[in-house]
């Protein structure tokens, strides 16, 4: 069966049917999902010239207010977001997207540009990079369980693997095991990460709003929303991102992004903070494209990255791949 969508998604390239896809789908906005971009920019630059050739960039403010307006906003319109704010956005994202004029939006992590934290799963994936270790046993919410590893590729997979247990967890239990991790596998985590890991500074951020860079917040800390049950805190890690982002910046922050923001992430008491605070949009990570009436705070998105195959990067963009 996977053979033959194989070949019918082929043939659907080869007849020429991407036009078709973006006709049908013409009043729906993409709005694409970035969050870490390699030194090799020659994928990504192939990208912006395909968004630039059958697309209509805009900016999410554009959208947004279209939206908020009733407002008809041009066929097939396209908006570029970055999650998170690493460095390699500034070294090699931007440059991209400004040599082909496409609008950026970037949501921020405010401690982390503060230089408070880095993200806590890179945390992990270090401390499995460190350790001498072959195994650990965790209890994860009450789970006790066992993980085994010896190669570079099993690191990885068991870092990535208790990160993703981590986001289903009480944010309590989440913090509890962030610092039990390194202890278990006998690493001390720096309180800078190294450079692979590294974080915009506020004079790089504020640097690239000059340049047109539009800025987003994305919490203080990067928690599960949902996961948290003290309404003070997250009241706090929302709106005190955005906070953090006008000081440094001098200007309003209108937009929100959920961290890991499938639907589950995030709670009717988040939704309210995040109108309460001012925010005019908030982006999901749920996949889909935004149409006349779509809720402005319950945004969708597609993930990409630039070395996403280049025929799926032309399905995704064009409506023809729901999966």
């Amino acid at each position: 069966m996977a053979g033959l969508k194989s070949v019918l998604r082929q043939s659907v390239h080869s007849f020429g049917g991407m036009p078709v896809f973006r006709f049908v789908n013409r009043k729906g906005v993409r709005i694409l999902m970035y969050h870490r971009f390699p030194a090799a920019t020659e994928a990504l630059e192939w990208q912006c010239e395909h968004i630039r050739a059958h697309y209509r960039p805009i900016t999410l403010q554009f959208f947004a207010e279209s939206l908020q307006s009733r407002q008809p906003l041009p066929p097939n319109a396209l908006v570029i977001t970055v999650d998170d704010g690493y460095r390699d956005f500034l070294l090699y994202g931007y440059p991209a997207f400004r040599k082909f004029e496409l609008p950026t939006m970037v949501y921020l992590v405010s401690d982390f540009v503060d230089g408070k934290i880095w993200l806590w799963w890179n945390q992990i994936e270090y401390a499995f990079q460190q350790t001498q270790r072959k195994s650990i046993s965790l209890n994860i919410d009450g789970t006790p369980r066992d993980f085994s590893f010896e190669t570079a590729d099993q690191r990885l997979t068991m870092a990535r693997t208790i990160a993703e247990s981590l986001t289903r967890v009480e944010d309590s239990e989440r913090l509890r095991l962030l610092g039990q991790i390194p202890q278990l596998l006998e690493v001390e985590i720096p309180n800078t990460p190294p450079e692979q890991w590294a974080a915009l500074t506020w004079d790089e951020v504020r640097t690239l709003a000059k340049a047109g860079v539009d800025f987003g917040a994305h919490t203080k800390t990067h928690p599960i929303l949902s996961r948290i049950k003290d309404p003070e805190r997250q009241h706090d890690e929302i709106e005190g991102s955005k906070i953090r982002l006008e000081q440094e910046l001098g200007a309003p922050i209108r937009h929100f992004c959920y961290p890991n923001g499938s639907r589950s992430d995030f709670n009717d008491q988040t939704l309210r903070i995040i109108k309460q605070s001012g925010f005019l949009s908030a982006a999901t990570t749920e996949r889909g494209l935004n149409f006349p009436g779509s809720e402005l705070h319950l945004i969708r998105r597609l993930g990409v990255e630039p070395e996403l195959p280049r025929n799926y990067f032309k399905e995704l963009l064009a409506g023809a791949r729901k999966g």
